[in-house]
């Protein structure tokens, strides 16, 4: 049984046939502005463009943007989704594994300068960082994000804001003077192949105490990752703000799912 059989069978969206090619468009789109900044000249004058918008923009609101491609506020938001939709657990789970391994990779292989390094003069918004810049790891969450959204739904509009979400992200990274543009480009690369990888996975169909035993486990890992997380110190407010928001949002989801249970529960119970 192939992936859109079974989600036919397990009454969930089906992918639509023309899913791939666009998948296909999108990657040689990214591999022509791959191309096309590897020439320096190119990569130094879109970084000076889009850097420059930060002299223009309030800091808080460009942190805020950029703060949707870490993975723990982007993990949240993944959490909000798979309680609508629990059977992409697996592909989110893998896509996620593939990413902690790629990303740090070739960040310590390539080891290459931050803009802050090379150049005397940039707008800096939030943490100064000095290395690893290769390639952008907000940039791959934030596609592996949408790249799941991609193959998970038929419907173009959805496939469209998902990409214009990550693509929002990875070039407030340039704006906020964290990249290069082709630190952002190869994160792009990253986080859709991680969920291309991830979406030949199977899709799986769980029990609602599973779902809410395995959503409430997740919920937990964030949170203690958010509790040992550090912050910029003149920024800290927005950020807390939105993830913590964000955290319980994805609480009060999960707690309808289990309430929702726990009352099919009393009705058997009480029909028994």
């Amino acid at each position: 049984m192939n992936l859109q059989q079974q989600a036919k069978a397990m009454g969930m969206p089906a992918q639509d046939k023309y899913q791939g090619r666009g998948f296909i468009g999108l990657l040689l789109f990214l591999l022509c502005l791959h191309l096309l900044v590897l020439n320096s000249a190119v990569n130094l004058s879109l970084f000076r463009f889009f850097n420059g918008i930060a002299a223009y923009a309030p800091a808080d609101l460009l942190l805020l943007i950029t703060d949707l491609g870490d993975g723990i506020t982007l993990g949240v938001i993944t959490l909000c989704c798979l309680v609508k939709r629990p059977e992409l657990l697996l592909r989110v789970v893998i896509a996620s594994v593939l990413s902690l391994i790629l990303v740090p990779l070739l960040k310590q292989t390539f080891d290459a300068p931050r803009p802050a390094v090379i150049l005397e003069t940039l707008n800096i918004v939030g943490e100064i960082r000095l290395k690893h810049s290769f390639p952008s790891g907000h940039t791959a969450t934030a596609f592996l994000f949408a790249g799941t959204l991609f193959f998970a739904y038929r419907q173009t509009q959805i496939k469209c804001l998902a990409i214009a979400f990550a693509s929002l992200v990875g070039l407030s990274r340039i704006v906020v003077g964290a990249h290069w543009p082709e630190d952002v480009i190869m994160g792009a690369f990253v986080g859709l192949f991680c969920a291309y990888a991830a979406a030949h996975c199977p899709l799986v169909k769980l029990t609602q105490f599973h779902k809410a035993l395995i959503l409430a486990f997740l919920w937990c890992v964030l949170v203690v990752s958010e509790l040992d997380k550090s912050f910029d110190k003149d920024h800290i407010w927005p950020i807390l703000m939105l993830r913590w928001g964000l955290i319980a949002t994805a609480a009060l989801l999960i707690w309808r799912e289990y309430g929702a249970m726990h009352r099919v529960r009393r009705w058997l119970a009480f029909q028994g």
